[in-house]
């Protein structure tokens, strides 16, 4: 037992005996890299240090930093977790690990390139051909049509482990589409906000440096004669565990984001669907998994890619990083052959050491394998192509009885590892600091002449250190920042390639460069994000009218049929859900905020908003990503509260984050496409919410005192009650209602603001009117709304008057809908996800 504590007032620190510990040595104590942070640490008050823990869990959930484990209930919105104490690294270990992994990354690269083109490994007899013509990485669709002389390994992470002896070891290699370097630098963001001083006191190697080096890399994959490349992320969507990464990398390297149906091949080139026109792609940044990448020559059940890439990177037209059959490097079976490799190729011994593994596709390896079965950890050549690894020491006698019968009916499948008691690093564990057995993602990215390698990487823990619990990050293993203290000498970064050197020396250059790339399916949930956001406020706004009208009736019986009139602008017509009562409206709002799940619908509104938000991640700010995480977690509480008080609290919550979201959305997206699109989804769902209000009151059949209320409940709302008080200085008036609802341009709650400033918007979009539907029928709406102005104050007072306007704005409403499916079929037709209106139809067809 040690006498140190890391964390004021907790226990003292235990590591595990025969374990190496990266921090505490067991004859001298605290490792001297250390010494600054434990220093540090150890003098922060239990307040403070509670603080500060508390304030790096909120950066990551306000930031959106998510990794989605599949088996977790919160799904896509689960919260990174990092502890807040870092691993430390001694600087000069680090340079011989460093020196090791580039290595090690120039020897696979000999290897892939070979295999993907001579195969010279094989015929020579370094190699075994069962073991690569069996991975699933090897296919003929993917050999040759590479420069053999081109370096194609550009990406590469090693999984690394240090040994009870504190010698580091290769646990894995990861050459498919390596994860993980995008939360390294969150996570460093994160421990930069809390322990600043720390940070900048220790010397602590910088990663920047990398990205740029990476961002250099993408540019210079470009195929030749393209001055300035186009570069894509390409990503499986939203419902990948580390789609968080995908955007965050897109949006720092200010690169595209792509899923594979915003990609298409024409004659062998790469274009990506955008809302300007197909535009050309030079370089793939590949998120994908190789056998995903085109169902045309791959797998035939694929979603995920874009059918003909295969053919488009045969040709050279695009280059993938990393290449396509790239997955061949991650094979363990070539664990056992790597020293020979790397005399033969590089005339140089291995200098990190790999993990002890038998192939079984040899006689005498594949018999140890069965012999020790119960003391080796099983793995498949390829990861998760025929199940998971297999820890023989978990198997009763039974079960290893039947995995020897599976290893010798195909035994090139198999290869068997000795399994490494991994070291240990202190971590906050319910409140105590405790020690947790830990792996480390080491990031390499082609550059120059060699590799440049991200000082650190991604440490991983495991979750529960006292059940057990495997180290992978679907079973919640919790993150570390990796610190390199001393900083080690950085060679000199090379410059950006010509092309963008000059595009970026020049000011006006960049300003004439136009509009940024938005693809289809960013355009699409951006346009509904704006609509589910309007739809949300609204909704919000018209339970919290209703609440304040039940409160209202008190003094003003005739209430009744106005609330019910209002509900059935949502939807909720009296009957529907046993309102024909004054306290079961109360009740039916309730059931609105929290259980009611139906299309346009609160709930549903809010999810299709955050889900969509989610979609597009890489255009919003940190300060709306913090409105959005409120408004989540708000949305988790919804349900506590029955009371109408307490609902009326939470309303009033949703609806300042809900405004709050749309006034910085108008103030941090720049007036190109993206914004446009959110504006004018915004702008045609307030223009149907408010045909269906004013509907509602043409419609209702009341006396002079109800319909006062009723309009004031009306004009509260649209949230338009203290404007219409100060320009008429009057009670309510159906006649002053209309003119600042429906016929004021200068009125942002207005219709004919709604109509004009989507007009607006679709003249930006479609300067050469290539796309004349949707503008033609906000012109006819236009020209309908100014007709029915004509004679308008003399219409208010008769039924007849009343029924034609309400005709009207329904007829508005009609060219409004066709509108929003004129948007879809312009813009975005390859995105086939249906969404509901029937909230609007179902108000009109019930008013």
């Amino acid at each position: 037992m040690t006498q140190l504590s890391l964390i004021p007032a907790t226990p003292e620190y235990h590591p595990l005996p025969g374990v190496w510990d990266e921090m505490w040595d067991a004859d001298a104590g605290v490792r001297p890299h250390w010494t600054h942070l434990v220093r540090g640490l150890a003098g922060l008050g239990a307040r403070e240090w509670s603080a500060r823990g508390q304030r790096i869990a909120r950066l990551l959930r306000e930031n959106g930093v998510t990794y989605h484990v599949y088996d977790d209930p919160r799904g896509y919105t689960r919260t990174w977790e990092l502890d807040p104490i870092p691993l430390v690294l001694d600087g000069h270990e680090w340079l011989a690990i460093q020196a090791g992994l580039e290595q090690r990354a120039r020897l696979l690269d000999l290897v892939l390139r070979d295999l993907l083109g001579p195969r010279a490994l094989i015929d020579r007899g370094l190699l075994p051909p069962e073991l690569i013509w069996a991975h699933g990485g090897y296919q003929w669709p993917l050999l040759g049509g590479r420069p053999a002389d081109r370096r194609q390994l550009v990406f590469y992470a090693a999984d690394l482990a240090r040994g009870p002896d504190g010698r580091v070891w290769v646990m894995a290699d990861r050459a498919q589409a390596p994860s993980g370097v995008g939360y390294a630098l969150e996570n460093r963001a994160a421990m930069a906000r809390t322990f600043p001083e720390l940070l900048e006191d220790a010397g602590v190697a910088k990663l920047t440096h990398w990205l740029a080096a990476a961002q250099d890399t993408l540019y210079r994959l470009a195929p030749a004669g393209r001055d300035d490349p186009h570069v894509v992320v390409l990503t499986p969507g939203p419902a990948n565990e580390t789609y968080f990464e995908h955007a965050y990398l897109a949006a720092r390297l200010g690169f595209s984001l792509a899923q594979g149906d915003d990609l298409t091949v024409r004659d062998g080139r790469v274009w990506l669907k955008a809302v300007a026109g197909l535009k050309p792609v030079d370089v793939i940044l590949r998120r994908v998994d190789e056998t995903w990448c085109d169902p045309l020559e791959l797998r035939p059940d694929s979603r995920l890619g874009s059918a003909g890439l295969v053919e488009a990177a045969r040709r050279g037209n695009v280059t993938l990083a990393n290449p396509l059959g790239a997955g061949l490097l991650e094979n363990p079976g070539l664990m056992p052959f790597l020293p020979a490799l790397s005399q033969a190729l590089l005339g140089e011994e291995l200098k990190l050491p790999t993990a002890a593994t038998w192939w079984c596709g040899q006689p005498k390896e594949r018999d140890y394998v069965l012999a020790n079965l119960h003391q080796l950890v099983l793995k498949p050549i390829q990861r998760g192509h025929l199940g998971q690894t297999v820890f023989g020491a978990l198997l009763d006698r039974k079960q290893l009885a039947a995995w020897r019968e599976r290893i010798q009916a195909q035994p090139h499948l198999w290869v068997g590892q000795q399994p490494l008691t991994l070291s240990t690093v202190p971590a906050a564990h319910g409140g105590r600091l405790q020690a947790h057995h830990m792996s480390l993602r080491a990031f390499l990215v082609s550059h120059g002449d060699g590799y440049a390698t991200l000082p650190g990487g991604l440490t991983r823990v495991v979750r529960r250190p006292d059940q057990g619990d495997p180290l992978s990050g679907q079973s919640g293993a919790l993150a570390k920042d990796t610190w390199v203290t001393p900083s080690p000498p950085r060679a000199r970064a090379e410059s950006l390639p010509g092309g963008r050197r000059e595009a970026f020396a020049d000011v006006r250059a960049l300003l004439d460069k136009g509009d940024e790339i938005l693809t289809s399916r960013a355009a699409d949930n951006l346009f509904w994000a704006g609509r589910y956001l309007e739809r949300a406020e609204v909704v919000a706004r018209l339970l919290r009218t209703v609440l304040d009208g039940l409160w209202e009736e008190e003094t003003t019986p005739g209430l009744a049929p106005v609330l019910h009139a209002l509900m059935r602008a949502i939807g909720r017509a009296p009957g529907q859900c046993g309102c024909a009562e004054h306290p079961d409206l109360a009740a039916c709002v309730r059931d609105l905020v929290t259980h009611d799940e139906g299309p346009g619908n609160l709930v549903h509104s809010v999810r299709a908003l955050l889900a969509c938000t989610y979609g597009t991640r890489e255009y919003w700010s940190v300060a709306i990503w913090r409105l959005l995480d409120r408004i989540e977690r708000d949305w988790g509480r919804r349900r506590h509260g029955r009371s109408p008080e307490r609902t009326d609290l939470w309303l009033g919550r949703l609806i300042d984050a809900l405004a709050g979201l749309a006034g910085l959305a108008s103030e941090t997206l720049p007036r190109e496409a993206a914004f446009r699109f959110f504006d004018l989804g915004r702008r045609i769902e307030r223009g149907l919410n408010l045909v269906t209000l004013l509907g509602q009151s043409l419609h209702a059949r009341l006396d002079e005192e109800a319909e006062r209320e009723s309009l004031a409940l009306l004009l509260q709302s649209a949230d338009s009650l203290i404007t219409y008080r100060r320009r008429f200085r009057a009670e309510p008036g159906l006649a002053g209602v209309l003119a600042l609802l429906v016929w004021d341009h200068d009125c942002p709650r207005a219709l004919a603001y709604q109509l004009r400033a989507a007009g607006h918007h679709l003249a930006e979009l479609d300067p050469d009117r290539r796309r004349p539907r949707p503008r033609a029928l906000l012109t006819e709406a236009d020209n309908l709304l100014r007709l029915a102005q004509v004679g308008m104050p003399a219409q208010v007072h008769d039924a007849a008057g009343r029924a034609r306007l309400a005709d009207t704005l329904a007829e508005v409403a009609r060219h409004l809908a066709e509108v929003s499916d004129g948007i879809g079929q312009a813009w975005f037709a390859h995105v086939q996800e249906p969404r509901s209106l029937r909230p609007v139809w179902r108000a009109r067809a019930s008013a």
